[in-house]
């Protein structure tokens, strides 16, 4: 996850966890800064919002989205609304693109240069030679068996997926990058830049009955 914002004024906002965004007629005055988030994802903590307004004097409101393409709606029908906004990696590029978001002046992050080489310099982020994002947070979606049943531990996807003993009885995450990654795993291609999407599709619909819930 990465945040960008819709202005370049908001840049002091988090000390190295943003990216910005958009500049716009409607931007928001300089003592509020306006994010747009998921509801409960870390920027509208309590303690941190009255730790970052009696450090800077600013406020925070928040708005949310439930969807990443609610939010790509809200940066489209709203342009210089936000200051920041988390985005998913995989559409920063996108939303750089489509002039959603703007570049990042990282000389105005002091802690800049100490980032994960591997996170700070990803070409997610870095387009044409500008910086649109800084990461947030990262993570791994895992697998979980409940060892009481499944004696032998599995040691792919593939596996869990095929397995006739596990019929009907797997969970799948309701979501739709999620869903073409793992596939595409499973199918033995690049979990970033599959290269075969139909073959994805007839994986996805073959697990119909290997699934009991998402």
């Amino acid at each position: 996850m990465t945040f960008t914002t819709t202005r370049r004024a908001a840049l002091g906002l988090a000390g190295g966890l943003l990216a910005l965004g958009l500049a716009g007629p409607t931007a928001a005055s300089a003592a509020e800064i306006k994010v747009l988030n998921w509801q409960g994802y870390g920027t509208d903590e309590k303690w941190a919002l009255e730790m970052f307004e009696k450090k800077t004097g600013n406020t925070v409101t928040h708005d949310y989205y439930s969807s990443e393409q609610e939010m790509l709606t809200k940066l489209r029908t709203s342009p210089g609304v936000y200051d920041v906004v988390l985005v998913n990696s995989i559409y920063v590029g996108d939303a750089a693109k489509e002039g959603l978001i703007q570049p990042i002046d990282t000389s105005k992050i002091p802690n800049f240069a100490d980032l994960a080489p591997v996170l700070r310099d990803s070409t997610s982020f870095n387009i044409d030679g500008k910086t649109y994002a800084v990461s947030w947070v990262w993570g791994l979606t895992s697998w979980a068996y409940n060892s009481d049943k499944i004696k032998t531990a599995p040691d792919s996807i593939a596996g869990i997926l095929d397995s006739p003993d596990l019929k009907g009885k797997i969970g799948w995450r309701d979501d739709a990058v999620e869903s073409v990654q793992m596939a595409a795993l499973a199918t033995g291609q690049d979990m970033n830049k599959p290269a075969d999407l139909a073959k994805i599709k007839e994986r996805l619909m073959s697990l119909k009955d290997q699934l009991s819930t998402f």
